[in-house]
């Protein structure tokens, strides 16, 4: 673990693998607009409008999805989803049975010649009446399999022509074969544009920079989403990409992206990978400020606050992620590091939502409704913090790493205040684990975590109590030490779970320097969440950050049992 003997230590990195979602049923991999009836060869109709463009899939850095197999449709087939057999192009119907003129098409093979002058040749030595009858019989037989096979082809035709046949309903469910642009959920009109981002910042003359369908694998991307995509992400059947400005860079910028699924079964498989995404945040140089519960607003959202560091420059995102019916969308708002109100994404995603829901069969009532909370739930180990959850630290923009978690050992004196033996503190479970920042060398600069769930929130709270004296009480009990005020920690976890503790930094003098501290404490039900930092030259968070991260470690306690 990291603590101030930390020259001697050597914590094991942990290089995670994403979490793999449930297995789904196999599916047959499909692009642009394949629907259920993908396997059906498609109905030659020429009053069917040709369509406008192309509907391939593109992969950009946000869902580069994994190919996969598609289930197979499991409900019954119906009238709207069965299509007669692809038949021949259609012959005008006959007006009756003499119009059919079928011999006269017929022309002799060689086979018949043959067959003809082999009955020539065997009369050619005796002829007898019977031999011409014979020879006639054998013409009109031939002629009768003719007419007779004639017949069944014409049935064959007027049958088909006769079913009913297929339209598209433009319902949640109806899927169509590629390039159909009249059942196509995603067009222009269904995208964020320059009057309805005027809800972002009125203030500001919006205008389309660039729309993409299909985008490719260079096109910006939302934040968090640049990196890899999680296993088990399905193939939309179309994507599109718009980016919106307001004047120069240090003006707020736009980009929505809104993905369309086969079911709404995809998409909320879609919108839960995506959603473990977006809350994990797993990319180098980002971390999430804040979260927050979004609801009024289709199906499904949540939203987030994302810091991205751009050397000593810092962008702040305003994210929302959501569902409609099979639609996912994600809307990032974006301006030097002050943040645009979540509120106000809210709206501006409301009015793209109200264009979407109708053909896309989601939700289209309700008001948008912005509270804050904890991000969605992320990381490879759900409960602890993800490696979003921590700001980039040190002169360079470096990735996260952890170790397995392991129990608490009695060996970690943390900053040399608190009176703790990790091992005896009675508890119903303990669990820690360590954070490094990979590029900090031989600073071996990291976070230590250890949450102990308790018997009920009243223990958690008298540890809390109980730590907090220990740290203000150090400096009077150890001459070495110096402990700042201990500021005031206040949030909001999964089910509504009250959040509160504090922070301190600390620092100890001895004949080697100075070693300095940041500790974190908090209740969250019936769970306790210590939190403890090393700062090492550059290697640091600002005390807003940290504060951040020791309310995060609660609010993601409280996201598992």
């Amino acid at each position: 673990m990291v603590d101030h003997k930390s020259a001697t230590y050597r914590p094991r990195r942990a290089f995670i693998e994403p979490d793999v979602e449930p297995a789904q049923p196999e599916r047959t991999a499909q692009a642009g607009g394949n629907g259920k009836g993908a396997d059906r060869p498609p109905v030659v109709d020429d009053d069917q409008p040709k369509p406008l463009y192309r509907d391939d899939t593109g992969h950009n850095g946000w869902s580069r999805p994994a190919s996969r197999a598609a289930a197979a449709p499991t409900d019954p087939p119906t009238a709207e989803t069965m299509r007669p057999i692809a038949l021949a192009p259609r012959r005008p119907r006959p007006v009756d049975d003499e119009t059919t003129t079928i011999l006269p098409r017929s022309r002799p093979t060689k086979h018949r010649t043959q067959a003809l002058d082999a009955i020539d040749d065997y009369d050619g030595g005796e002829r007898n009446p019977l031999g011409r009858r014979t020879k006639l019989a054998l013409i009109l037989g031939a002629v009768a399999v003719v007419v007779v096979i004639g017949l069944i082809v014409g049935y064959a035709v007027l049958s088909a022509d006769d079913q009913p046949q297929s339209q598209p309903s433009g319902g949640p469910s109806q899927s169509q074969p590629p390039g159909q642009t009249e059942t196509a959920l995603l067009t222009d009109a269904t995208m964020l544009d320059s009057g309805q981002a005027k809800a972002l910042d009125r203030d500001r003359t919006w205008k389309v920079d660039s729309t993409e369908r299909n985008p490719s694998e260079d096109a910006p991307t939302a934040a968090c989403f640049g990196g890899e995509p999680m296993q088990g992400q399905p193939t939309p059947q179309q994507k599109m990409l718009r980016v919106l400005s307001s004047g120069s860079e240090k003006n707020p910028q736009a980009l929505h992206e809104a993905m369309a699924y086969n079911t709404p079964e995809d998409a909320i498989q879609a919108y839960t990978i995506a959603s473990r995404t977006l809350g994990g945040c797993a990319v180098a140089g980002s971390y999430i400020e804040s979260g927050y519960s979004v609801s009024g607003v289709g199906n499904q959202a949540a939203g987030v606050v994302v810091m991205v560091a751009n050397g000593s420059k810092t962008r702040a995102h305003s994210v929302i992620l959501n569902r409609t019916g099979r639609v996912v969308n994600v809307v990032d708002a974006a301006q030097p590091s002050k943040a645009l109100a979540m509120t106000a994404v809210a709206k501006a995603l409301e009015q793209v939502n109200k264009a979407q829901c109708g053909p896309a069969g989601g939700e289209c009532e309700g008001t948008p409704s912005v509270k804050g909370g904890p991000p969605p739930m992320g990381g490879d180990e759900p409960g602890f913090l993800a490696f979003g959850d921590l700001p980039p630290a040190g002169p360079k923009v470096s990735p996260w790493a952890a170790t397995p978690i392991e129990l608490p050992t009695a060996e970690f004196k943390g900053s040399g205040c608190e009176n703790v033996n990790w091992e005896t503190v009675k508890a119903e479970s303990k669990s820690s684990r360590v954070y490094l920042l990979q590029d900090s060398g031989q600073n071996f600069f990291g976070v230590n975590e250890i949450t102990l769930t308790t018997k009920d929130p009243k223990a958690a709270s008298k540890l809390v109590g109980q730590f907090k004296s220990d740290l203000t009480a150090c400096k009077k009990s150890k001459l070495t030490a110096r402990v700042s005020k201990p500021q005031k920690i206040t949030s909001i976890g999964a089910q509504n779970t009250k959040i509160t503790g504090w922070t301190a930094f600390v620092t100890q003098k001895s004949t080697q320097g100075t070693a300095k501290y940041r500790v974190g404490i908090v209740a969250a039900g019936p769970k306790f969440v210590y939190t403890f930092l090393n700062p090492k030259g550059e290697y640091d968070f600002t005390g807003h950050q940290w504060k951040t991260v020791a309310a995060r470690a609660g609010e993601r306690a409280t996201q598992v049992s």
